[in-house]
């Protein structure tokens, strides 16, 4: 995550919620806890991986060291920005400490620690409240401080979570079989590693180049480097050597939040990492805005421990996620989709184009849509997908009955005439309005100078009850799917009858994209919504599990988040790294993905589409390619795929390494192995295959077939063939 792409928006203040009323009945108890806090205590918390020791006088000290290693990963002063409070114990039980304080400024500080005996990680939450009479605006941070030594983590190497590689590597014009080409293409792909001395002293330099479409791209282009911000920030840090490690994780449902890792200055000339506690979304002009009486509550940190290199770090931050409910549903079957839209001229000729009456008046019609349903069917898809063009204007949501005929008409065309092909739908929300775009009444976006922009405010009471209208709609006609593109956000919406703060925030505006997608469940609890990048269109700018949380109502947010547009080129983004960030992800989440990628770039070994297959719990496919023998694989590879769907849609993704993919099977007894070649060249692989790391049964014996595997101890190792550019599948039974 480019931090200082966390700036963009900062300049408004953020609702706050009022105080709690736990928070107001420790604060009772306050003026005889703030006495007692000059007079040093020490609190001590553990269980059998961390013991944290907290001595309380005048400050907060704290020794946090992991016992099996004896690594020490905090000591000394907490570092506070906003000064530092006298704290005094107002609650401890066997797994939790709350410490309440209060600054000189009216500012209370309410802090937790929980190490529950009988787990294997230690949390930390932090709570502010204003308390005085007048507001208080803070550029905050706070965390727990390790000083630095020349030993201090020697050989630990820092990697962010989900994605490990810089999202805006461009990639050259076509497909490239040139090797000289492919080398230099992928030395641009950079990995999110650091050393303790680039988080403390480096800055590091990410592309600055604005995403476009890949074909639009030479590997000539210049790649202009500006250095980010001096803090480091992720949705989870993994710390490790090799053979012991660490996950760094932030979890926050109510405000968006990451784990940072910046430095302090300490005493004579020594500086330290400091990590944990609290920190605003935004960097540098950035800030806390509370109103007296209010309060803002960060997420909770959480350190935990595990055995082994990068990859049982990120299964560490998937099984906590996974506990946290974000994960592929038990009985998760997505459709196979067919994307009109690369072989329709409407979209792919201009990107504007899909906007003009007169095109979708004659590229758009319902002749148009048949023979896409002809060409999903062919090729053995479950949904035909309709991209910009269905609807009339633009990003209304509503069903052109004038070009397409009656939405149940249609719905019933495709079940009947098509193999039972169902319909999914492009539902493009207010980034994607503007001129020749539909803007609901009343919804429109309000400049600082108070003029209605072409835009809807989708934090708007007016835009999301009329969206929520027109989505039931297709919903009751038979529609399975939504994609919720255009989530980001615009500017900030300066209409004081919009139901928002004035001026509006980027999190007013992520809440009401999220709770759409639960209104959409609560009364269509079978539609699929798959869910854009909220708060910024490129790159992220929220936590990937944002939003997806229930609402009052038990009713789900989105179900799929979008596979950062890895839909242009796919064979470009593939052969130059940047789709191994679908690899990382599948590793750090089981938080299905969607992605579409058009089959025109792929080749006779169908590579692009089994990498897609492989990383994406949820596929798109579209664009027929010109070469007969090549549309003859891919169905192949389609038939295939859905034999094995269940793998690849509901099994657990293992990584061997980055292109060799294991899917367990959901009941335990089976797996599938992607082997990948992105080379020229054929190869062949050695594989080591250990069921018990797969979470498969070791009291079994298992048959590899298309590749020959010997039994050796408690491991199968056999040696795989790979075609040059492709992919060979092995079936474990």
């Amino acid at each position: 995550m480019r931090r200082r792409d966390l700036v963009r928006f900062a300049g408004a203040p953020i609702a706050m919620a009022a105080i709690p009323a736990s928070l107001s009945s420790l604060a009772t108890a306050s003026d005889a806890a703030q006495a007692r806090a000059l007079t040093p205590s020490v609190v001590k918390l553990g269980n059998r991986q961390f013991e944290l020791t907290l001595t309380l006088g005048g400050g907060l000290k704290c020794h946090l060291a992991h016992l099996p290693s004896g690594t020490v990963l905090a000591e000394g002063e907490y570092s506070y920005s906003f000064g530092t409070p006298p704290l005094a114990v107002v609650h401890k039980d066997d797994s939790s400490v709350v410490l309440l304080g209060h600054t000189n400024t009216g500012l209370t500080v309410e802090q937790r620690f929980t190490a529950h005996p009988t787990e294997t990680w230690i949390e930390e939450s932090i709570k502010i409240t204003n308390k005085g009479p007048h507001p208080h605006v803070h550029t905050l941070r706070c965390g727990l401080v390790l000083p630095v030594h020349a030993d201090t983590l020697k050989g630990y190497v820092f990697t962010a979570m989900p994605l490990r590689l810089d999202l805006n590597v461009a990639v050259p014009n076509g497909p490239s079989k040139d090797p000289g080409t492919l080398k230099a293409i992928r030395a641009r792909k950079r990995y999110l590693d650091f050393s303790l001395n680039d988080i403390l002293y480096g800055r590091r330099f990410y592309s600055d180049i604005e995403y476009e479409r890949p074909e639009m791209q030479s590997l000539a282009t210049p790649v202009v480097q500006r250095p980010c911000a001096e803090n480091h920030a992720a949705e989870a840090w993994v710390l490790t050597d090799g053979r012991l490690g660490f996950v760094i994780s932030k979890y926050n449902q109510t405000q968006r939040e990451y784990a940072v890792l910046d430095r302090a200055y300490l005493q004579n000339g020594v500086t330290g990492l400091r990590w944990g506690g609290a920190s605003p979304p935004d960097e540098m002009y950035s800030y806390i805005h509370l109103e007296p009486g209010a309060s803002y509550e960060f997420g909770v940190t959480r350190l935990s421990a595990f055995q082994g290199g990068l990859t049982q770090g990120y299964y560490n931050f998937r099984t906590q996620m996974e506990s946290r409910g974000h994960r592929t549903p038990e009985k998760f079957d997505p459709p196979l989709h067919w994307n009109e839209l690369y072989d329709n001229k409407l979209c792919c000729a201009d990107m504007t184009s899909h906007v003009e009456s007169k095109n979708r008046d004659r590229l758009y019609r319902l002749d148009d849509m048949k023979q896409a349903a002809s060409r999903a069917q062919a090729m053995g898809c479950d949904a035909l997908y309709l991209d910009p063009g269905w609807d009339t204007p633009q990003s209304s949501k509503l069903w052109d009955e004038r070009r397409l005929g009656k939405l149940p008409d249609f719905i019933a065309m495709l079940k009947n005439e098509h193999g039972g092909l169902r319909l999914s739908l492009h539902t493009p929300l207010s980034f994607w309005t503007g001129d020749g775009c539909d803007v609901p009444p009343g919804s429109a976006l309000v400049n600082a100078s108070g003029e209605e922009t072409h835009f809807a405010c989708g934090a708007s009471r007016q835009y999301v009850e009329e969206s929520i209208k027109r989505l039931r709609a297709l919903a009751d006609a038979g529609a399975c799917f939504f994609m919720f593109d255009g989530a980001a956000y615009r500017s900030a919406c300066w209409n004081p009858n919009h139901g928002h703060a004035v001026p509006s925030t980027i999190d007013e505006h992520m809440r009401a994209t999220n709770e759409l997608a639960r209104m959409v469940h609560q009364t269509h609890p079978q539609v699929l919504v798959e869910m854009h990048d909220q708060g910024q269109w490129f790159p992220l700018l929220v936590p990937m599990y944002y939003g997806q949380t229930a609402n009052t109502h038990g009713a789900r947010g989105f179900d799929e988040r979008w596979a950062f547009e890895y839909m242009w080129n796919p064979m470009e983004d593939l052969l130059s790294g940047n789709s191994l960030n679908l690899y990382y992800y599948s590793l750090a989440y089981s938080l299905p993905l969607y992605l579409h990628i058009d089959l025109r770039t792929d080749n006779k070994n169908a590579l692009v589409f089994w990498w897609s297959a492989s990383t994406c719990r949820h596929l798109g496919i579209g664009g027929t390619h010109a070469d007969p023998d090549v549309v003859r694989a891919q169905q192949q590879a389609v038939r295939t795929y859905k034999r094995l769907k269940t793998y690849f849609a509901r099994g657990t993704f293992f990584g061997i390494d980055e292109m060799t993919h294991v899917h367990s099977h959901p009941d335990s007894k089976s797996a599938v192995i992607n082997c990948f070649n992105l080379e020229v060249e054929p190869t062949r692989r050695e594989i080591r295959f250990t069921p018990r790391e797969f979470g498969l049964a070791t009291n079994k014996t298992y048959r590899f077939l298309e590749a020959r595997f010997a039994r050796a101890g408690d491991s199968y190792v056999g040696t795989v063939a790979i075609p040059a550019l492709g992919h060979t599948l092995i079936e474990v039974t």
